[in-house]
């Protein structure tokens, strides 16, 4: 008995050394990034974020969040905007010359950037970053996250009759020549995949939207603008970012937007560490950072286009328990051959002779 008792008092002692020796630290897959940006002190980043938006602080607050985050790192900013900006950066990288550290591709340039290795591979879901940020190449991180639904004109269409509305409601008789779109579709892009409504039956939804003759605008911005001034009573296929802008940073209380299901949810441009940049472990934290909730929820905030996977932001707010269709790497392969199919199902003209044929 007193050798039981021995036995079971040893024991104790044992599980309350155990208990009292320290844990051993969880080693953080960035401390390697940090201590060399560290060294390096500066990042020059080069996105389609703009300082300021109808006068107020966006893409200041979110590069100053950042450098709070990391504070021994100098952040150099460029809005790196649209086609244009795009092709005359990629045109300088491959002459030889490097002004950023971190960059922006749009989705058609990707195989043209990554034949030329101008793109520094990083395994970004083991730093962190969510897979659906990430490129499947491991390029880099999307950027932005694109959210398509149908804006109205609140003037026009009350808001308990636009929260009644489906994507069917853009082919509905009632609203022929009221309505507009973008000139590039690209929630259909999504919906036109076979894990969401699929080829046929979008195709089909195209020919009966094309018959209610809606406008047809090349900028979003004009469109938006147009909505908000009362030129269309709806535009299907809005981009939330560019109606929330107006909406919230512009103080137009005229116009709102909704969100048929499935929701299309795009990714947005990819961002990217130059292979040869100055401070590449800069441009490392700086890209994980993006896709933390920390970084989602100011993206979300000043430029409404966070991702709704991330809890806090208004994207997940106003989504949550609805049917999402989420934009896969598949899509970019396909995105212009589809694209040039729903455009002619429209009866529109379409300048290119290299669209797949599918059965």
């Amino acid at each position: 008995m007193k050798r039981l008792n021995k036995m079971w008092l040893f024991l104790i002692v044992c599980g309350a050394m155990i208990t009292l020796l320290p844990l051993p630290a969880h080693s953080n897959p960035l401390d390697p990034y940090i201590q060399a940006a560290k060294k390096e002190g500066e990042v020059r980043i080069g996105v389609p974020l703009r300082n300021k938006v109808h006068g107020k602080p966006a893409g200041e607050l979110y590069f100053a969040a950042f450098q709070k985050r990391y504070p021994f790192l100098k952040v150099n900013f460029k809005r790196i905007g649209g086609s244009q900006e795009r092709e005359r950066l990629f045109n300088e990288m491959v002459a030889g010359i490097y002004n950023f550290d971190v960059a922006v591709a749009s989705e058609t340039t990707v195989p043209t950037i990554m034949a030329a290795k101008l793109p520094l591979i990083v395994e970004w879901e083991k730093l962190g970053v969510l897979n659906m940020l990430t490129h499947p190449e491991n390029m880099g991180v999307h950027f932005r996250t694109m959210i398509y639904g149908i804006a109205y004109n609140r003037d026009l269409v009350p808001d308990e009759v636009a929260r009644t509305f489906t994507w069917e409601t853009c082919t509905d008789p009632k609203w022929k020549g009221k309505t507009a779109m973008d000139d590039r579709p690209r929630h259909l892009i999504r919906l036109f995949r076979d894990e969401s409504w699929g080829r046929e039956k979008t195709l089909d939804y195209v020919i009966r939207w094309a018959a209610n003759k809606p406008a047809v605008e090349a900028s979003r911005s004009t469109g938006a603008s147009k909505l908000a001034a009362g030129a269309y009573h709806m535009i299907c296929g809005a981009a939330r970012d560019q109606v929330r802008d107006l909406e919230v940073f512009g103080e137009n209380k005229s116009i709102g937007i909704v969100f048929p299901e499935p929701v299309p949810v795009l990714k947005g441009a990819p961002a990217y560490v130059l292979n040869k940049a100055k401070h590449p472990n800069a441009g490392i934290l700086f890209l994980v950072w993006t896709g933390t909730q920390e970084g989602q929820k100011i993206l979300d905030d000043i430029n409404f286009s966070g991702h709704p996977a991330f809890d806090g932001t208004e994207a997940n707010k106003i989504l949550k328990g609805k049917q999402l269709s989420y934009a896969t790497s598949n899509d970019t392969l396909t995105a212009d051959d589809d694209l040039v199919e729903i455009l002619r199902a429209f009866g529109m003209p379409v300048v290119r002779s290299k669209a797949k044929k599918k059965k």
